[in-house]
């Protein structure tokens, strides 16, 4: 069953490119990586989302897992689609429900990062800008913003998963040696992202997250047309220098770079505990639809 939703959201998600790129969306697009569209409602997005056939909470966990690296195909056409809200909604409850029982979040720092990048990526606009008109230039580039967290939060998450060759401060405590670079002796300090994502997928992920990160690296070099270097992903810290220098930076940078920490995230939680918690979330949802109130703490469903 797993196998079949799988192919089928590959077709909805190549099909939903190809509705864009044919026109049929209504919106003519020049220059597509630069395109953020946070809020459009198109016969692209009607026909095709993932949300509009299947509930993100209702998917098999280990379809549900392939999603960050799925949805990159759709930034050759349109950035933040909903299905990408829905996805990052539906990490943050999980996570949120679960973090009590994962070692990686007994860093209450990297909880509070985490739960930050989402907020900042599931804000409502619509609501915010009734309300606030005058914030649309910060709700237009919200991408940068988000950004900003964004990279920091995927660096001490990866110095979490590494602990045995960096400590929390990036200080090397075993040496390694990563393609293209320097070799790390101890005390060096590790000062780029990429180099991290190199040592972190060769030496601490699972064989499914490795091959996740694989095809990760593969999509982003495919539809950004990266350079991923001899090391993987020199694209990534390309990325970062171009947002802390001031350069242009791009919406796509931003969403691979949240949907890339969502994944790490995703595979950090056991099947069974990922059960357990999405009996209990789901339970809590339900009560909290019935009564019409919705409380801070909850993500899921994200405000469109």
């Amino acid at each position: 069953m797993s196998r079949i939703v799988l192919e089928r959201i590959r077709k909805l998600v190549e099909d939903y490119v190809a509705c864009w790129k044919a026109g049929e969306s209504g919106i003519v697009v020049k220059d597509v990586e630069k395109l953020y569209i946070g809020m459009s409602d198109t016969p692209c997005e009607r026909k095709y989302l993932i949300t509009v056939h299947y509930s993100m909470h209702e998917l098999p966990f280990d379809v549900l897992k392939k999603l960050p690296v799925i949805l990159v195909k759709t930034h050759e056409a349109q950035n933040v689609n909903h299905d990408h809200k829905y996805l990052w909604a539906w990490t943050a409850q999980i996570v949120n429900e679960t973090h009590k029982e994962l070692p990686l979040f007994r860093d209450t720092e990297l909880l509070r990062q985490v739960n930050l990048l989402f907020r900042i990526n599931l804000l409502p606009e619509r609501r915010l800008l009734q309300v606030f008109p005058e914030i649309i230039d910060v709700i237009s580039q919200i991408f940068v913003i988000s950004a900003h967290l964004a990279f920091p939060l995927l660096e001490r998450l990866l110095r979490a998963k590494c602990i045995g060759h960096v400590k929390v401060d990036g200080i090397v405590t075993k040496c390694f040696e990563v393609p293209d670079a320097r070799r790390y002796e101890v005390g060096r300090r590790v000062n780029k992202v990429g180099h991290l994502l190199y040592l972190f997928e060769h030496n601490y992920a699972t064989d499914e997250l490795r091959s996740d990160l694989e095809d990760f690296r593969s999509l982003c070099v495919k539809v950004y047309g990266a350079d991923g270097g001899k090391y993987g992903y020199r694209f990534i810290d390309g990325w970062r220098n171009a947002l802390l220098h001031g350069e242009e930076f791009w919406p796509t940078m931003n969403a691979a770079v949240v949907n890339l920490i969502t994944l790490i995230i995703l595979h950090e939680i056991p099947s069974h505990r990922y059960f357990d918690a999405k009996k209990r979330v789901v339970e809590n949802l339900k009560f909290w639809l019935e009564t019409g109130f919705k409380p801070p703490s909850i993500f899921y469903p994200p405000e469109i």
